[in-house]
C-alpha cells in the first residue's frame, strides 16, 4: 500500500518529524537517501515502523470500545491511588510484556496460571493461543525478552512507515516570556510539596524559578522542523510471513483461515488507523492524502489493484473470523481482565501521584 501526503498547511509548510538525540551536532531527526529509479534521493523520517504500529494498535483499540469490531483483549484494572485501565493493544511488548508477567488472573501470578502457561508456551510451530487471545503480538511482532532462558520472536508481518522526501531542514528560537517577569530563585520542599522563595536570582541548577514554570527564558535555538516536496506512506503485509506461523495439529484448511483472519486483522487496523482523509502524526505534523493504492504483488512484480473502505476491512475482518470459527480456531472476543500485583501496584501509585518530574 501507498499513499501520497501533503502537509495541511501546503507546500512549502513545516512538518515536525520526531526527535531522537542528537550527536556531534547532528540533526536530531533521522535524515538518509533512498534508491528511487536508480537515483539517490534525500528523505526524513516522519513516523517509524514500531509507531505506525502503535497507531493501528490505538485504532483497534477505539473501535473497539465503540463497539465497531470485536477482537481479543487482555486488560490490566488498577483501582488504587491512581486508576488506571491498560490493555494488550497498549503494552509495548504485547503478550510477552512485564505488564502481564506483574499481574494477577483470579488472584493468581498470569505467567502461573493456564492462560498464561499457554500463551509462554506459543512457538511459530503452534501459535494458536496466541493467535486466540492476542493476535496482534503475531501481526506487529513480539519477543519474550523479560523471563529467562531463550524466549521465543515473532517478527511482525505487517509494517508501515512514512517518510517525507527532499527534506529542508529548518531552524528557530524557543523562549518564554513571564508576563510578571518575576525575579529571584526558589528551593522545592523536601516533602516535594510546594517550594519556598528566595529574592535573590541565582544560576544553580534546580533553584532557578524557570525551572518551576516562573520567570522569562531567553531565546535558545531548538529543531526548526522541516519543509518536504511530499510525504509517502508505505505499509506491506507480508503473506510469506503469514505461511511460517503454524497452529499445531489443526487441519491445513483450519490453519490457513487463521492465517486469514491475521491478514483481515492486519488490513483492518489499517484502514482503522490511516483509511481517513488526513494523518495526524504529532503536533506541528499532520498530513492530507493526496492519493492512495492498495494492491496484491504477485509473482514477478506484477500487481493487481483493491479498494478497501474501513467498512469493508470491518465487514471482511468479520467474514475471516466466522470462517476460521467454524474451521475450529475461533478468537477469543471477550476481555480477559486482570490486576496488578502489590509491588506493581505500588509503582503505578507512586509513579502517577508522587514521583518528580525527573524521576519519571
Amino acid at each position: 500500500m501507498t499513499a501520497m501526503y501533503q502537509p495541511t498547511g501546503g507546500v512549502g509548510s513545516k512538518v515536525f518529524p520526531p526527535t531522537y538525540p542528537a550527536q556531534n551536532g547532528q540533526s536530531p531527526y533521522v535524515l538518509e537517501s533512498r534508491m528511487v529509479d536508480g537515483q539517490e534521493r534525500g528523505n526524513v523520517l516522519l513516523d517509524s515502523t514500531p509507531s505506525q504500529a502503535n497507531r493501528a494498535e490505538e485504532a483497534l483499540l477505539r473501535a473497539r470500545r465503540a463497539g465497531i469490531v470485536r477482537v481479543p483483549l487482555l486488560q490490566i484494572e488498577h483501582e488504587g491511588a491512581a486508576p488506571v485501565v491498560l490493555t494488550s493493544l497498549e503494552f509495548p511488548h504485547r503478550y510477552a510484556d512485564a505488564y502481564l508477567r506483574d499481574s494477577l488472573l483470579d488472584g493468581v501470578a498470569f505467567d502461573k496460571t493456564e492462560l498464561g502457561r499457554s500463551l509462554m508456551a506459543a512457538s511459530p510451530d503452534d501459535a494458536t493461543t496466541l493467535y486466540a487471545h492476542d493476535p496482534g503480538s503475531l501481526v506487529y511482532g513480539a519477543w519474550n525478552s523479560h523471563r529467562k532462558g531463550r524466549q521465543r520472536k515473532f517478527p511482525r508481518v505487517y509494517a508501515s512507515e512514512v517518510i517525507g522526501w527532499d527534506p529542508v531542514v529548518g531552524a528557530r528560537n524557543a523562549g518564554r516570556m513571564d508576563p510578571l517577569n518575576l525575579q529571584g530563585a526558589q528551593k522545592r520542599r523536601a516533602d516535594g510539596e510546594g517550594w519556598d522563595y528566595a529574592p535573590a536570582s541565582t544560576k544553580v541548577k534546580g533553584e532557578k524559578l524557570s525551572e518551576i514554570g516562573h520567570g522569562n527564558v531567553a531565546p535558545n535555538p531548538q529543531h526548526g522542523g522541516v519543509t518536504i516536496h511530499s510525504a509517502q506512506r508505505c505499509a506491506t503485509l507480508s503473506f510469506a510471513g503469514l505461511d511460517r506461523i503454524g497452529f499445531g495439529t489443526a487441519s491445513a484448511a483450519a490453519a490457513d483461515a487463521a492465517r486469514a483472519v491475521l491478514a483481515a486483522y492486519a488490513m483492518l487496523a489499517d484502514r482503522l488507523a490511516f483509511g481517513r482523509s488526513s494523518l495526524w502524526l504529532r503536533s506541528g505534523c499532520e498530513l492530507v492524502l493526496e492519493s492512495e493504492r492498495i494492491e496484491w504483488v504477485h509473482r514477478g512484480g506484477g500487481t493487481e489493484q483493491l479498494d478497501l473502505t474501513v467498512d469493508q476491512a470491518v465487514a471482511l475482518f468479520e467474514v475471516a473470523t466466522a470462517h476460521a470459527q467454524k474451521q475450529g480456531l475461533p478468537l477469543t472476543t471477550g476481555t480477559v481482565v486482570l490486576t496488578p500485583s502489590k509491588p506493581l501496584a505500588q509503582a503505578i501509585d507512586f509513579s502517577l501521584t508522587k514521583a518528580s518530574g525527573d524521576e519519571a
